[in-house]
């Protein structure tokens, strides 16, 4: 079977259908609560899935014309869209994942860097996952 292996140049963040810009990464995460079930007698610890926990973070520069991330960091649920690729420049659109998130962000300002905007965000709804 061939694999199909995108470089990260096309990423994108969608917020509520508008494309997020000035940011150049983001990631999610997957993890699940594990209920541990190792009772006496067993030969190693043994563990039940539980339910995924969805979340991620992002950073690039503030848009000192309006950041919507900045913006949509209040405390509502928002559509996220995480894109490996968006289809822009002639690339093929690959969504990652999607749902309802709230969004928390932070603005940094160095005397030696550009001024940068990164946060996190959780689910606050149901997310749906490439391949799940």
């Amino acid at each position: 079977m061939a694999t199909s292996r995108l470089h990260g140049k096309n990423g994108a963040i969608y917020i509520d259908g508008t494309k997020v810009t000035t940011k150049n990464a983001w990631s999610l995460n997957l993890g699940r609560d594990y209920a541990d079930i190792t009772v006496f007698g067993d030969d190693n610890k043994m563990y039940l899935g539980g339910l995924r926990d969805v979340s991620g973070s992002f950073e690039g520069l503030l848009d000192v014309s309006g950041d919507l991330m900045v913006s949509m960091a209040d405390g509502k649920s928002h559509l996220i869209a995480l894109y490996a690729s968006d289809g822009t420049n002639g690339s093929e659109t690959h969504l990652v994942g999607s749902g309802l998130g709230l969004i928390d962000c932070a603005v940094s300002v160095n005397v030696s860097d550009a001024v940068r905007c990164s946060g996190s965000f959780r689910a606050s709804g149901v997310w749906t996952v490439m391949g799940s």
